[in-house]
């Protein structure tokens, strides 16, 4: 889907998206393809506001990378949203 969209992921962040899918497929109302779709479109909006309040010019490479940051500012990696089994 990131690739459809001109997106891609870091080497780091390759990682913690496994780890936030993990995590998500534990938690309530996950639906397969539904919330990772959802999941993405936040992490884009994430990564936008993450190079906008760096400033400067952003070069293309910038703008397609999806960096570890950009995945762990979802409340999935709140320990608080984690649900306890």
């Amino acid at each position: 889907m990131m690739v459809e969209q001109g997106y891609r992921l870091s080497s780091d962040a390759i990682p913690v998206f496994r780890e936030y899918v993990e995590r998500r497929r534990g938690q309530p109302n996950f639906a397969n393809a539904r919330s990772i779709r959802n999941a993405i479109e936040r992490t884009r909006l994430r990564h936008a506001a993450r190079l906008v309040g760096a400033g400067g010019t952003v070069d293309r490479d910038a703008l397609e990378l999806i960096e570890p940051a950009d995945l762990l500012g979802s409340t999935v990696f709140d320990d608080a949203a984690v649900a306890e089994p």
